[in-house]
C-alpha cells in the first residue's frame, strides 16, 4: 500500500489539483486530501473537492482521484 511518505502532501491537507488531465468540466479542483491507494500499479490520490466549484446537482463534485504529480499545495 502507498504511504504518503514520498509525498509534499499528507492526508487533511488542503492542495489545489491539475485537472486537465481528467475526465469532468473543470482544469483545476480545490480540496482536501482524503486518501491515497493502488489501483493497477499506479497510486491514487483522493481529493474532496470544495463544494462551491461545480453546479448544484454537477456529477463532478465530490471526490476525485488523481495522480500524485497532479497535486500542489495552497
Amino acid at each position: 500500500m502507498p504511504t504518503f511518505d514520498n509525498y509534499e502532501f499528507d492526508r487533511g491537507d488542503y492542495v489545489e489539483v491539475d485537472w486537465r488531465d481528467g475526465q469532468g468540466s473543470l482544469d483545476t479542483v480545490a480540496g482536501t486530501v482524503t486518501g491515497i491507494s493502488e489501483s493497477s500499479g499506479e497510486v491514487i490520490v483522493s481529493v474532496e473537492a470544495d463544494d462551491d466549484q461545480c453546479p448544484e446537482g454537477s456529477i463532478y463534485g465530490g471526490t476525485h482521484d488523481c495522480a500524485p504529480a497532479w497535486i500542489s499545495r495552497c
